[in-house]
């Protein structure tokens, strides 16, 4: 592998969906097998505990999926975080119950359109109706100029998802990296989103390594082809740390 990963001196970040779980045709239909949660339990023991997950979905919805494993983790593109395995989950204010309201509102009637509430994001996803996607992000870009509030559009992989300026998961890998047993350690990032895009920025800014997932010239010399690239990798590693 070309990713050579020293478990001394490094730490590892993780986005889930389209990074470390294939993309399913919803969130709740993802596959995590038994193997991987035993895979990441014990890389995150051989690392001393710097293996956390920076992803779009909450912490609540992580830890069900990867039950009973706990890592620390940033939920809801940087919204969200608890620094350790066991230690709380914090988080910033969330947008407003009339904002979100509206939003829900605007895509009641649209079919195969279903806009998922993260109290602090609001995703609006359309993998069902792509035919939809401009108009969707026509609507958004209305409701969110005429809001009193600063955020912003982000879009992703057949969804838009309006989320506050305050946050992203560049700001969620610094946090993590200001914390023990993280803080000093060379970061290792990977992703396969736009949202992830301010992630590997801060990775490399602090002279790590990242990595996008499915992007590019798939080749085993410069990016992972796939989630299960990334999953071959992580049991690789298990296998010459043992």
């Amino acid at each position: 592998m070309w990713l050579r990963f020293n478990p001394a001196r490094d730490a590892l970040f993780l986005d889930i969906d389209g990074t470390l779980l294939d993309i399913a045709p919803t969130a709740r239909e993802v596959v995590v097998s038994h193997q991987l949660i035993k895979d990441l339990g014990c890389l995150h023991d051989k690392l001393g505990g710097a293996l956390a997950f920076i992803s779009g979905r909450t912490i609540e919805d992580i830890d069900g999926l990867f039950a009973p494993l706990r890592l620390p983790c940033s939920g809801v593109h940087g919204a969200e975080w608890r620094l350790s395995s066991r230690g709380p989950i914090k988080n910033i204010a969330p947008l407003s119950e009339d904002f979100r309201n509206k939003i829900i509102d605007a895509f009641a009637k649209m079919k195969g359109v279903r806009v998922e509430d993260k109290a602090f994001t609001l995703a609006v996803h359309f993998r069902q109706s792509p035919e939809f996607a401009e108009k969707i992000e026509k609507t958004l870009s209305s409701i969110i100029e005429k809001a009193d509030k600063d955020l912003l559009l982000v879009p992703g992989r057949k969804v838009f998802e309006v989320s506050q300026s305050s946050h992203d998961k560049g700001q969620a890998l610094e946090r993590l990296m200001s914390v023990p047993p993280f803080k000093g350690r060379r970061p290792v990032f990977l992703g396969d989103d736009v949202t992830d895009l301010s992630a590997i920025g801060a990775c490399l800014k602090r002279g790590g390594i990242a990595a996008r997932v499915g992007q590019g010239n798939k080749t085993p010399q410069n990016a992972f082809a796939d989630p299960d690239a990334v999953r071959t990798w992580i049991k690789t590693m298990m296998i010459e740390l043992a």
